[in-house]
């Protein structure tokens, strides 16, 4: 069995077969954070690759975008070199690139680590405790955040507008402590599960967002003169 300390040795054993990049280009300006992948992120290699992802695309990019899941659209774009404006402009980015959700396991690996999955679920559904008592709990958030801000901290300098969706990112967001003169950064955007990006009370965040991604695509349609499709 696996010798597992602390959680950055659990990431490092799980992340082999379970891990899902965060996707950001050079030409990357509106970076989402998110929490983790799930059982389609980890199918398809790509943060918010399902339905979540799917909410994203329809608000961003009109509903004739609605079946196809953010994550997707954007690991594509980058594949194929594409260089769709809106698209190039999005960076997608997870707090934790493992799956926090012991349902995106096989069984046999979470009865292996029931109990650090049971830490891992404490963290990600307790998004108002700024510390936990218990210390696999702390670990996990330490690591976390301090993960996150190794990320951020990489990204100072450049005018960049940072959309931390949902509690938990913008929990870790506050907790990694990172900040720039050339960042905006879009408050109150909900994390797009359950439909939330439709609810009344986040329609403002949500089209902060909308319009954030539309100037992005324009200023960098005309930085690439590129002739691909602009569909998106």
């Amino acid at each position: 069995m696996d010798l597992v300390n602390t959680f950055a040795d659990l990431v490092d054993i799980l992340s082999k077969d379970y891990g899902v990049p965060d996707i950001v280009l050079e030409t990357s300006t509106v970076l989402f954070i998110l929490e983790s992948p799930h059982i389609q992120e980890l199918k398809h290699g790509a943060p918010v690759a399902g339905s979540s992802g799917a909410t994203m695309s329809r608000h961003i990019f009109g509903p004739e975008y609605g079946h196809l899941p953010l994550g997707r659209m954007v690991k594509k774009n980058a594949e194929m070199g594409a260089k769709r404006p809106r698209l190039s402009a999005i960076g997608l980015i997870n707090v934790c690139n493992i799956p926090l959700q012991q349902a995106a396991y096989p069984r046999d690996i979470q009865a292996r680590y029931a109990d650090w999955f049971k830490a891992m679920n404490a963290v990600r559904t307790q998004n108002q405790k700024m510390s936990f008592a218990d210390p696999l709990e702390q670990d996990i958030q330490s690591y976390l955040a301090m993960h996150l801000r190794k990320k951020l901290q990489s990204y100072r300098g450049q005018s960049l507008t940072f959309v931390p969706c949902g509690r938990f990112a913008q929990k870790f967001f506050a907790l990694a402590d990172v900040d720039d003169e050339k960042w905006t950064v879009i408050d109150g955007v909900p994390h797009p599960s359950y439909n939330s990006w439709d609810r009344a009370q986040y329609a403002r965040a949500v089209e902060r967002v909308v319009e954030a991604v539309g100037r992005a695509g324009a200023d960098l349609a005309v930085a690439l003169e590129s002739n691909g499709p602009r569909g998106a």
